[in-house]
């Protein structure tokens, strides 16, 4: 028996740090399902379980498959293994189920029909070969989609997470015919509707696209799973061989994983019937990704002598926010009962707070911010939390307004390319020609497209600029240059006053005028690369993001402070980013704005439980405080608040509205006392 084995000394010290519950997960052999609710301590007992397999149980470090879904949790336990048994005891098959079975493949490639050396192809490289692709099929011959126009940005990107889920469901392109008819077919039974327009032309689309890696001799991100799994799956030598190497599986985040890597997992762990896996059902959002949580809830099916643990002791937040998230999930009727409790005491009450609109909203969030701030709290252990994207855009103004530092997670490294910086220079040109502050965009943006104007013609217009003390732009038309750069210059700079001068124009509007009359677009249509594809993707994404500025310096003002400086990434800021994103992150203060019906959940929303559940992540992201806000208005219509909120007892929430009664809002004296206190403290 585990419990009678002597424990090593090196080891006394994890096991011991566990909680009961954590040990005995971690000391159980064979089939084990650790369900670890938010904050319970995941990844140590996970840690914990391989440390004890190679301390204790003497299996070899060579010989156990631990797998994560990120590099930072496998960096992670590779250290926390490292720390308690040395370095040499840390599993060499541990990473990601990318790298693993990229490790797989190499050893045996002509199961994917490759060859040795050959290249691994990212996201963004499979997009580049489905767009290029598609620019091969005359445009009437092309589906037209829902949204947008064929063969748009958004459509080439719809068909390449088409083909990456024909993989991740190990449907191969020769049976990819068979399984998009079905598909079809039963989706037409059920009233459903379906895109089958677009379906069978992936079909034809992903025969070719895997023809050319094949030529390439390249394997994508779907490949490297699909392709030993399937051979897993059908050659029973193969199988064995793969099988008797490991002697203990490990997964994490295993409510996570999509069919190709449940069966791999699976597959691998047949011929020792060790199979170790940690994860939430309560926890599991990203169905639209691929991740399918059956597989989670249905295990102890899969695997009647399944041995199963749950963590349900929380080490991040107060009894007010666990008993708020608890009560949210437990209208799941699908979810694995699981009730989060904490030692940390009751804590703050779930602050619930209405406005009439977005921008008030928005104003109240960051005016309460400063006055947390100012009370000490550091900015980075605040984070706001939203549904959708697009709601950031109120808050982005409110922030930039009040010179709040905040960092958008996702939005990394965005403004620091190419197309849109030049973008933002043409932008800072229009609105300030005849100021010194637009020199610098002039230099970026005056041979670009090439205009005649190299560094000795660029040297006398800033002669010219001192001497007069004029802008580069005003300069520009006096200097004495070859009449071609001068003809070409004054056209560049007379479209940039015009365009300064429109009234009445959105900021995207503008930016499209710019874009076009000075024949930047033309330059980037003009090459064919799939880089100047990219750059025009980027556009098209800054033109619809400039669509919520009024102004060119507020613009401006969010691209520095979301971009940064180059290593600045991360520094003291408030944190800004999906609830999607929010995930395994914590924060002391946490505010979550849209609350609303038809935007959480969503109106067109296919799986109410993932919301919820969604809703569950959001508010277990929080230490100390959560706060929740809602709109009467929103975009132009009106609101209510969302069904999650009358779900959380009123015993765990200050509310700031009232069913039935035209009472004043309980939130209106709160947000003027914030105000004057702001007043007070000179922010």
């Amino acid at each position: 028996m585990t419990g009678n084995l002597p424990v090593p000394r090196a080891l006394a010290p994890v096991l011991d740090s566990l909680t009961p519950e954590q040990r005995r997960a971690a000391m159980a052999l064979g089939y084990v399902l650790v369900l670890a609710g938010a904050g319970t301590g995941k990844t140590k007992t996970l840690t914990a379980g391989v440390a004890t397999r190679v301390g204790l149980h003497g299996m070899v470090p060579g010989q156990i498959l631990c797998v994560t879904f990120t590099n930072k949790a496998s960096q992670e336990m590779r250290k926390r293994i490292g720390d308690v048994l040395g370095t040499y005891s840390v599993p060499t098959w541990l990473g990601t189920f990318h790298a693993l079975a990229a490790r797989q493949l190499r050893a045996e490639p002509e199961v994917a029909q490759l060859r040795s050396g050959f290249d691994i192809r990212d996201a963004e490289d499979s997009l580049a070969i489905v767009r290029r692709l598609i620019r091969t099929v005359p445009k009437e011959k092309l589906p037209v989609p829902q949204e947008g126009a064929p063969g748009d940005a958004r459509q080439i990107k719809k068909m390449a997470e088409r083909i990456a889920r024909l993989k991740e469901d190990l449907i191969t392109p020769v049976a990819a015919f068979a399984h998009v008819e079905s598909l079809i077919g039963r989706r037409q039974s059920a009233n459903l509707h379906v895109d089958h327009e677009s379906w069978r032309f992936v079909v034809g689309l992903y025969g070719r696209y895997q023809a050319i890696l094949r030529e390439q001799n390249a394997a994508d991100f779907g490949d490297l799973l699909m392709w030993p799994t399937l051979a897993m799956l059908h050659d029973a030598a193969y199988h064995r061989r793969w099988s008797a190497r490991f002697t203990a599986v490990m997964a994490d985040e295993f409510q996570d994983v999509n069919r190709a890597q449940y069966l791999w997992l699976t597959l691998l762990s047949r011929t020792s019937g060790e199979l170790f896996c940690v994860g939430d059902d309560s926890q599991s959002i990203y169905s639209w990704r691929g991740a399918k949580v059956g597989f989670l809830r249905n295990f102890p099916r899969e695997f009647p002598a399944v041995k199963t643990f749950k963590l349900e002791e929380n080490f991040r937040s107060t009894s007010n926010i666990l008993d708020a998230s608890n009560a949210v999930i437990s209208f799941d009727p699908s979810r694995i009962e699981k009730t989060l409790f904490t030692r940390r005491g009751e804590g703050l009450p779930i602050e619930v707070l209405g406005f009439s609109y977005a921008t008030e909203e928005a104003a109240a969030i960051v005016r309460e911010i400063g006055r947390r701030a100012a009370t000490g709290v550091a900015w980075h252990d605040m984070a706001i939390i939203y549904r959708q994207n697009r709601l950031f855009r109120t808050l982005e103004e409110a922030l930039l307004h009040a010179r709040v530092p905040y960092e958008i997670i996702g939005d990394v490294g965005f403004y620091w390319r190419t197309a849109v910086k030049d973008a933002l220079a043409l932008l800072t040109l229009c609105a300030w020609p005849d100021e010194r502050r637009s020199d610098e965009a002039f230099r970026r943006m005056a041979n670009r497209p090439p205009r005649g104007l190299g560094a000795r013609g660029l040297g006398k217009i800033e002669i010219e600029a001192s001497a007069g003390g004029l802008s580069l732009c005003a300069a520009a038309t006096r200097t004495r240059l070859s009449p071609r750069c001068v003809v070409a210059l004054q056209g560049f700079v007379q479209i940039l006053r015009q365009i300064g001068c429109r009234k009445g124009e959105s900021l995207g509007e503008r930016l499209t005028g710019l874009l076009e009359a000075t024949g930047y677009l033309d330059m980037l249509r003009a090459d064919d690369s799939d880089e100047a594809a990219t750059q025009r993707e980027n556009l098209a994404e800054l033109i619809e993001l400039a669509q919520g500025f009024r102004r060119v310096e507020h613009l401006l003002e969010h691209a520095a402070l979301a971009g940064g400086a180059p290593g600045e990434k991360g520094r003291d800021r408030v944190q800004l980013m999906t609830m999607h994103r929010s995930k395994g992150l914590e924060f002391r203060h946490v505010f979550l704005p849209a609350w609303e019906e038809a935007i959480f959940p969503g109106a067109m929303s296919r799986n109410p439980g993932e919301e919820r559940r969604l809703a569950y992540v959001a508010l277990t992201r929080a230490m100390e405080q959560a706060t929740i806000t809602f709109c009467d208005y929103r975009q132009g219509g009106s609101s209510r608040p969302s069904r999650f909120i009358d779900e959380i007892p009123l015993e765990n929430r200050v509310s700031s509205w009232n069913h039935g009664r035209n009472e004043p809002r309980q939130s209106d004296g709160r947000w003027r006392q914030v105000d004057q206190e702001l007043n007070a403290l000179g922010l």
